[in-house]
C-alpha cells in the first residue's frame, strides 16, 4: 500500500473512530437527560395546613391548594392519581403514629377488596415517619393502591399525612420510591402554630 492509500485509510479510521465516540459520547448525555432528576417547579404555601413544597416535582402538577391540603396529581395527565400533602385532626395528649397507622388499616380492610399491605419507618427531615400501604376497590370497582406517609406535624398536636392515591399496578415502586418520597423530600413547616381565625372575618 503506497503513502497515498495508507492515508487515506488512516484518515477513514479516525473518522471511524470519531463518529464511534461521538455516538458513545451522545448516548451517555442521553442516558444522563434520562436518569436526571425532574425540575422542581414553583413553592407552594398552605398556611391553613401550615406546611409548604419548597418545589412542585416535575413528574406532578399542582391541582389545587386550599384549607383541604395541597393537591398534586401526575404531569401527564392520561396517568391517574392524585397525592395530598394535609394536615391531620388536632388531637390530645400527643401523636401516635404507630396508632395512626392502625388506624389506616382498619379503613383499608373495612372497604370492599381492602388488602392491607404493611407499613415501614421511613427517616425525613422533619423526623420520624411512617408509610402505610393497602389495597381496594374504588367505585368503579378498579383496584387502587393508597400510600400514606405519617409525621408528627410541626405543631405537634396532629399528623402530618402524604396521601396518594392510584391505580394498584406494576408501577408501585416508583410511585411510592420516587414520587411520593420525592414530594416527602420538599415539604417544609410553615408556622410553629395553627393560623388564628378572625371571628369578625
Amino acid at each position: 500500500m503506497d503513502f497515498s492509500n495508507r492515508r487515506r485509510a488512516l484518515s477513514l479510521l479516525l473518522s471511524i473512530v470519531f463518529s464511534l465516540c461521538l455516538t458513545a459520547c451522545q448516548g451517555g448525555e442521553q442516558d444522563a437527560a434520562e436518569n436526571a432528576e425532574p425540575p422542581l417547579g414553583e413553592r407552594v404555601e398552605n398556611p391553613q395546613n401550615g406546611v409548604a413544597l419548597a418545589g412542585v416535582p416535575g413528574f406532578f402538577r399542582l391541582v389545587s391548594n386550599d384549607p383541604s391540603g395541597i393537591v398534586l396529581a401526575p404531569s401527564d395527565a392520561a396517568v391517574p392519581g392524585t397525592l395530598t400533602v394535609k394536615a391531620g385532626e388536632k388531637e390530645i395528649g400527643g401523636i401516635n403514629l404507630i396508632a395512626a397507622i392502625e388506624q389506616h388499616k382498619e379503613a383499608v380492610l373495612a372497604r370492599q377488596g381492602g388488602d392491607y399491605k404493611g407499613q415501614r419507618e421511613l427517616g425525613s427531615q422533619l423526623g420520624t415517619a411512617f408509610y402505610s400501604r393497602g389495597h381496594y376497590l374504588g367505585d368503579d370497582g378498579v383496584a387502587l393502591e393508597e400510600t400514606i406517609v405519617f409525621l408528627v406535624h410541626p405543631w405537634n398536636d396532629r399528623t402530618l399525612q402524604l396521601v396518594y392515591v392510584y391505580p394498584a399496578g406494576e408501577d408501585s415502586g416508583e410511585r411510592i420510591q420516587e414520587q411520593l418520597f420525592g414530594v416527602l423530600g420538599e415539604v417544609e413547616p410553615l408556622g410553629s402554630e395553627p393560623p388564628t381565625t378572625d371571628p369578625t372575618s
